[in-house]
């Protein structure tokens, strides 16, 4: 008697065989709307058919996530999750489309599926990963389809996008400075002004970046400038970002960038220039060229002041105003005599650096090197307070405790194991194989707690252990410390008055 799906005039019960159906649409569009219930008829089909029990809650669906992006699709991670727990048997799938776009995600998962003992079965190939026992080859090929689509899809669409740009109709998000009528870009006069002033001010004024934007805020508080779309306030990476595009001076530039992914996730970046579509002329021009050209033969991305990158804090400072990462600035000063240049690091609210008193407010002037060192002697501090004693707290046998448990469990499994041949082999009745199966799963599932509880002390001593190394690197003052302050600090909240509050990952008294 088979336990996949051959059973003559039986109903396999989903406790015996618990599957997962994977149903998946690309976009929200009108046209893919009735996708989903689709999918699902055409594997209810093929799974009642196959004499298995229909559970409407085995659906797993990722909506609006195309296949090309396999970490943000979460109930595939949740599938693979469940087949590396040994808590599914069978996954069906409409086609492989629907599993993975990408051919090395189409192998990994089925690898991750089938080595963990799971069935994988899709409809429109005729694929079953039961029957096809080691050959895979079918599977390769059609993933190698799979994958091409989106290619071919792409090349597609970028050829229809520009003839519509040929055409002098606009694609993407609308300027700020005009709106779209008719699929075509006309200056909105009131935004406009805005764009006007800003490049008079760059290039006639000679204005920098903080400058323009601090008028604009000026101008949001007595009425007389419009804010961004998006914010209540400008920021200067906002004004940058005008200065540079050449959307304004009427030129529409198509492909200048592309997505691609990394590690499963999109990422975007600039192509060359040579594949770049130009369209000039393309829209009425709220800047002449020539102003854009005199605003950009400037070294428009020299400051000043600049974002340190070396900062052994990054991300653990908060403004406790606004809740935005404090940044470490970097200022240069020129000395008369020699021309040297000496630096200068100091602290400041990402926010309040972006957008001026608009966005938040300014804080007390606190160099790096002071609040290195005030945060250094805090520590010490804090950790001459407390003493850790993993022995006592802990226990002393943890890890040989986890490997005993795994061997137990390791020869439950074995016993449930057999008992599904034994089964089989009409050694045992259906009743007395069920007793037995339930039994064997009850200890395991004590021994699994037990697991848990002891994997959670040993983390904690993992977690702590890692904690006293990091104080003990304190010393080190020389070296860079931002594994150390990672490991130790959650976060650092600084006041506008310059008062400090550290928050820890972990309670040293534990």
């Amino acid at each position: 008697m088979e336990l996949y799906g051959e059973k003559e005039g039986e109903t396999i019960k989903y406790e015996e065989y618990p599957y997962l159906l994977y149903v998946r649409v690309s976009t929200d569009k009108d046209e893919q709307k009735d996708s989903v219930p689709n999918q699902i008829d055409i594997c209810r089909y093929w799974i009642e058919k196959n004499n298995f029990e229909w559970n409407e809650n085995s659906i797993l669906k990722d909506d609006g996530l195309s296949g090309t992006y396999f970490l943000e699709r979460k109930a595939m991670q949740l599938i693979l999750k469940k087949a590396r727990n040994r808590e599914i048997k069978m996954v069906v799938f409409k086609s492989i489309h629907r599993l993975a776009r990408d051919l090395k995600d189409a192998l990994e998962i089925k690898e991750v599926l089938i080595g963990h003992g799971v069935r994988v079965v899709t409809m429109e190939e005729n694929y079953d990963s039961h029957l096809e026992g080691k050959n895979d080859m079918k599977f390769e090929m059609y993933s190698m389809f799979a994958a091409q689509y989106p290619k071919t899809l792409s090349v597609s669409i970028s050829a229809s996008l520009a003839a519509k740009v040929r055409r002098g109709d606009h694609i993407g998000k609308i300027p700020f400075g005009y709106d779209r009528i008719n699929h075509k870009l006309v200056i909105k006069e009131a935004e406009a002004e805005v764009i006007r002033k800003i490049f008079n001010w760059y290039t006639k004024d000679k204005l920098g970046f903080k400058s323009i934007t601090n008028k604009l805020n000026e101008g949001i508080e007595n009425g007389t400038i419009l804010p961004p779309k998006e914010s209540s306030y400008w920021g200067v990476t906002s004004v940058q970002r005008i200065i540079k595009s050449p959307i304004f001076c009427g030129t529409f530039i198509l492909n200048k960038y592309t997505n691609i992914k990394v590690d499963g996730r999109k990422k975007q970046i600039k192509n060359p220039r040579e594949k770049w579509n130009v369209f000039e002329d393309h829209h009425p021009a709220i800047v002449s060229k020539k102003q854009w050209k005199e605003a950009n033969n400037k070294d428009i991305t020299k400051f000043n002041t600049k974002i340190s990158k070396w900062n052994e804090f990054r991300g653990l400072m908060k403004c406790s105003e606004c809740g935005s990462n404090i940044v470490t600035m970097v200022s240069y000063k020129r000395r008369k005599s020699d021309g040297h240049k000496t630096t200068f690091k100091y602290l400041k609210c990402s926010a309040y650096r972006r957008g001026g008193k608009a966005a938040c407010v300014n804080h007390t002037p606190i160099t790096y090197e002071d609040f290195r060192e005030f945060i250094l002697s805090s520590l010490i501090k804090k950790w001459n307070q407390v003493e850790l004693d993993l022995e006592n707290n802990l226990g002393k046998n943890t890890k040989s405790q986890i490997n005993n448990l795994n061997q137990q469990k390791i020869q439950l499994e074995k016993k449930k194991n057999r008992l599904v041949d034994m089964y089989l082999n009409e050694m045992l009745d259906k009743e007395d194989y069920l007793k037995r199966k339930s039994g064997f799963e009850i200890e395991i599932e004590k021994i699994e707690n037990e697991l848990y509880l002891n994997s959670s002390i040993e983390h904690k001593q993992v977690q702590i252990r890692n904690v006293k190394e990091a104080f003990s690197s304190l010393k080190k003052t020389d070296q860079d410390l931002t594994r150390v302050f990672k490991e130790i600090i959650d976060n650092i909240f600084i006041a506008q008055n310059g008062e400090i509050e550290i928050t820890y990952r972990i309670d040293p008294s534990l």
